[in-house]
């Protein structure tokens, strides 16, 4: 009884949050001395943040996460060779792109989850427009036809003297 549940979009936004900090702090020191590519991280990690606030389903975000890590497999890679490898700067314009493409997909979705929550915000209020309407009319007919029931009651009622 004395437990504490969350709700479920809090869950996902503290699972986001904690993932995108452990991110950060695995695949930032592990980047190579390149500042840009760790500005890059943490501008994709903030653009997947929004999107997921802007109301991004899980499997979208599925989508982006599963690609950044590709990006920590590709670092993990690049680690484990020597310095001297000449595969090292692919893998390197390899990482710099997908971060590109991740952060324009986050932007991207970002977009148009925002887009997608405002017109269910605007259906979810016009259904209560169009509901409060039709509850009206319901009433004012219901109310005409008990008037119309008692002047009936009234008419067909016998009047006898005392």
């Amino acid at each position: 009884m004395g437990e504490f549940e969350l709700s479920r979009n809090v869950q996902r936004t503290l699972t986001l949050a904690l993932v995108a900090a452990a991110i950060s702090l695995i695949v930032i020191p592990m980047l190579v001395s390149s500042q840009s590519e760790g500005i890059a991280l943490s501008t994709t990690l903030q653009d997947l943040q929004r999107a997921q606030a802007a109301g991004a389903t899980q499997t979208e975000m599925q989508r982006l996460v599963d690609e950044l890590n590709s990006i920590v497999n590709l670092q993990t890679e690049l680690q484990s060779m020597s310095p001297s490898d000449m595969r090292r700067d692919q893998l390197l314009s390899e990482i710099n792109s997908t971060l590109t493409t991740v952060d324009a997909q986050a932007v991207q979705l970002e977009s148009v989850a925002a887009q997608r929550t405002y017109l269910n915000h605007v259906y979810a209020y016009s259904l209560g427009v169009i509901g409060a309407i039709v509850g009206t009319v319901v009433y004012y007919y219901g109310l005409i036809l008990y008037r119309r029931y008692r002047i009936k009651q009234t008419f067909r009622m016998k009047i006898t003297p005392k």
